[in-house]
């Protein structure tokens, strides 16, 4: 098989060469074209291609935060209002009131995070001179603390 993919190939050439030297008809183009497909096409059938790639590639997905904030919030909410239409009746029993304390801590939590995400994104959007003198002044807060002890 091997053989005759190189002696097609060896001819393919050929016809090239005259087709760029010599200026060929439109039917010698076509003809020339379907050729090296066909010969493209029996190539790439003995040539084994990734066959295993899904078991060597890990591909993981980076989830929006913006999507993840706005998720656990509306979470949080609907937990919320469902604990306030409970409470206004009868008020929380034990089980709902340990539910209500985890919501706030949650609720507490995920602002903070996010109040840290965008204080280290201000980070990337100060000019790189300001950058430069925050950084020389926690230095000098460093050093007077080391002076210090």
């Amino acid at each position: 098989m091997a053989k005759t993919v190189d002696m097609r190939l060896n001819k393919a050439a050929v016809k090239y060469d005259i087709a760029v030297t010599e200026r060929p008809s439109s039917a010698d183009r076509k003809e020339a074209l379907a050729e090296a497909d066909i010969i493209i096409e029996e190539e790439g059938a003995t040539v084994e291609v990734n066959r295993n790639a899904a078991s060597q590639i890990d591909v993981t997905y980076l989830p929006s935060l913006h999507s993840i904030f706005s998720n656990t919030y509306t979470i949080i909410d609907s937990e919320m209002r469902h604990l306030a239409r409970c409470s206004s009746g009868t008020g929380l029993d034990n089980l709902q009131s340990r539910h209500f304390g985890v919501l706030t801590r949650s609720l507490c939590q995920l602002a903070q995070l996010e109040m840290g995400i965008k204080e280290q994104s201000n980070y990337e959007s100060i000019p790189d001179e300001d950058l430069e003198d925050i950084v020389l002044k926690a230095l000098e807060r460093k050093g007077r603390s080391k002076g210090s002890k």
